[in-house]
């Protein structure tokens, strides 16, 4: 056996060991930057949604590099809660897991389609269509509902996320005028309008993505 056949392996696991240590700083680097948007969206709205607004991105990478790790939040933290204060009532543990998977893929589809809700009911409250815009207000406001799925680990705690439904609806009653130019005395109503829709449309698609898991 040559000197760099011996060598490979060791090499390799080297290769490994520094991707994974990469790859844990790159994890962390991305929770702090959501705590610290989400921290800042309740603190300085205004400021948050100013720099949100000069931030150069695309939908695709909005929604896979923002919402997909925070859509996990809830269906992981639910089945979790479930594991350790209701095992009896659980189903096989593949089927749970597919029911995760199923909820966070529609997790996603919802959001996007959020996203195209807050653009097509703009020109209903004065405001410029910008499906960039209208996507990023539907991601960022809401942060701290996907935040809120961290209470599911004890299901007792679950109201404690219509606070996070409250601090959804005021984020995005912040964002509309700077994002997508709406009036601020028909921003509270645009928000609104948008949250009661989605809510509809939530009940709909996690209805069926019950259905299916």
């Amino acid at each position: 056996m040559s000197a760099d056949n011996e060598n490979h392996p060791q090499g390799h696991h080297r290769f490994s060991v520094d991707d994974a240590r990469e790859k844990a700083r790159e994890a962390y680097r991305k929770s702090e930057f959501i705590l610290s948007r989400a921290y800042g969206l309740l603190r300085e709205p205004n400021k948050e949604w100013q720099q949100i607004k000069a931030e150069q991105t695309t939908v695709p990478n909005i929604l896979l590099g923002y919402v997909a790790p925070l859509a996990a939040i809830p269906p992981v933290c639910g089945l979790i809660g479930a594991l350790i204060f209701e095992p009896v009532r659980l189903r096989a543990i593949h089927t749970e897991i597919t029911s995760v998977v199923v909820t966070w893929v529609v997790t996603i589809a919802f959001v996007f389609l959020l996203g195209l809700l807050v653009n097509t009911l703009a020109d209903q409250f004065d405001a410029d269509r910008d499906e960039l815009a209208a996507q990023k207000i539907a991601a960022y406001s809401l942060t701290p509902s996907f935040l809120s799925g961290i209470f599911s680990l004890w299901p007792p705690l679950w109201w404690l996320s219509l606070f996070a439904l409250a601090a959804m609806v005021f984020i995005m009653y912040r964002g509309l005028p700077i994002l997508m130019k709406a009036p601020q005395e028909r921003a509270l109503t645009y928000a609104g309008t948008v949250t009661v829709a989605a809510m509809v449309a939530g009940i709909v698609l996690f209805g069926l993505a019950s259905c299916v898991g």
